[in-house]
């Protein structure tokens, strides 16, 4: 279902996950990462690879993008998806939705947005609506 490697050499949480999940299963990775975690600190990039991932029932995307959402806050890193086609990326794009997170249909993209200095780049403007007016 999933394997989680840390490569301390590019300081990279590697996530591989395949197969068609029920939302019990969720919970596993989401103990797996947190573990990870603890073992590396924070200041990493991940890359989660999913080629054998097909399109998963929509509980179990929420329940992925919650876990997403939580290990965002426990670093400044990027956060990379590689998926296997377009339904997979439009699910992905429409659940993983963060200002530092990508989806790529190939690793070699994946791995140079991982690298790329465009990361000292200036953070996105956010702010209330009111306040573009």
């Amino acid at each position: 279902m999933f394997h989680i490697e840390h490569d301390s050499r590019a300081n990279i949480l590697r996530i591989t996950v395949e197969g068609f999940w029920e939302p019990r299963n969720v919970p596993d990775l989401a103990k797996g990462i947190d573990a990870s975690l603890r073992k590396i600190g924070d200041d990493f990039d991940v890359i989660v690879n999913s080629p054998d991932f097909p399109v998963q029932a929509n509980d179990v995307a929420d329940l992925l993008a919650a876990v997403m959402r939580g290990g965002m806050t426990r670093t400044s890193g990027r956060a990379a998806v590689v998926v296997a086609g377009p339904l997979n990326r439009a699910q992905a794009e429409r659940t993983l939705v963060h200002p530092r997170l990508r989806v790529f249909m190939t690793m070699d993209e994946a791995e140079s947005w991982i690298g790329s200095k465009s990361r000292d780049a200036a953070p996105l403007q956010t702010g209330r609506l009111q306040d573009l007016a």
